[in-house]
C-alpha cells in the first residue's frame, strides 16, 4: 500500500491541500459545517423513525434527504483532501480506520432504510407510527454517526502519534 500512500503524495490534491496556508483549515471548516448539517437532519429524521415527534409529519422529515446527502457529500470531498494531504498518518491511524467502518456500517444501514424502510413509510398516514424496522434503522443510524463523530474526534489522539 506505500506505493499508493505515496502516489497519493504526488498529486496534484495533495499540493493544493498543503501548498497553501488555508487550505487545511478551509477543509476543516467546511467538513464542521457539513457534518452539522449531517448530523442535525439525520438527528430530525432518526428520532422521528424511531418513533419521537410523531406530530411531524414523515413527508416533512423526509425532505431532509438531500441535505443529508449533500452534507455527506462535503464531508467525503473534505475527508479525501484530508487523506490525500496526510496519507500515512490516516492510514496507520486504527481510529480513522475505526472511523471509516462505522461510515460504511452507516452506509448499509442506509440502503436497509431505501430498499426495505421507505417504501412501507410511504404507505403510512403522515402522522402514523413507524413500523419495527424503521424504529431499528434509525437507532442503528444514530449509533453509527455518534461513533463516527467520536472516533473521527479522536484521531489526533489515537492510534499514530497519539496514545
Amino acid at each position: 500500500m506505500n506505493h499508493v500512500y505515496d502516489w497519493m503524495l504526488g498529486t496534484w490534491v495533495n499540493k493544493v491541500v498543503l501548498g497553501y496556508p488555508w487550505s487545511w483549515p478551509t477543509l476543516e471548516s467546511l467538513h464542521f459545517l457539513g457534518l452539522c448539517v449531517l448530523m442535525g437532519a439525520l438527528l430530525v429524521m432518526d428520532l422521528r423513525l424511531i418513533g419521537f415527534q410523531r406530530t411531524i409529519p414523515l413527508k416533512a422529515v423526509h425532505s431532509l434527504m438531500p441535505w443529508a446527502i449533500a452534507a455527506f457529500a462535503i464531508n467525503l470531498l473534505t475527508g479525501l483532501g484530508f487523506f490525500f494531504g496526510d496519507p500515512y498518518n490516516y492510514a496507520g491511524n486504527w481510529s480513522f480506520w475505526t472511523k471509516m467502518s462505522f461510515i460504511v456500517l452507516a452506509g448499509v444501514n442506509f440502503l436497509i432504510y431505501f430498499f426495505a424502510v421507505e417504501p412501507k413509510l410511504l404507505r403510512l398516514g403522515p402522522t402514523d407510527p413507524t413500523p419495527g424496522i424503521a424504529k431499528v434503522v434509525g437507532a442503528l443510524s444514530l449509533t453509527f454517526w455518534f461513533l463516527v463523530l467520536a472516533f473521527g474526534r479522536l484521531l489526533p489522539y489515537l492510534g499514530t502519534g497519539g496514545g
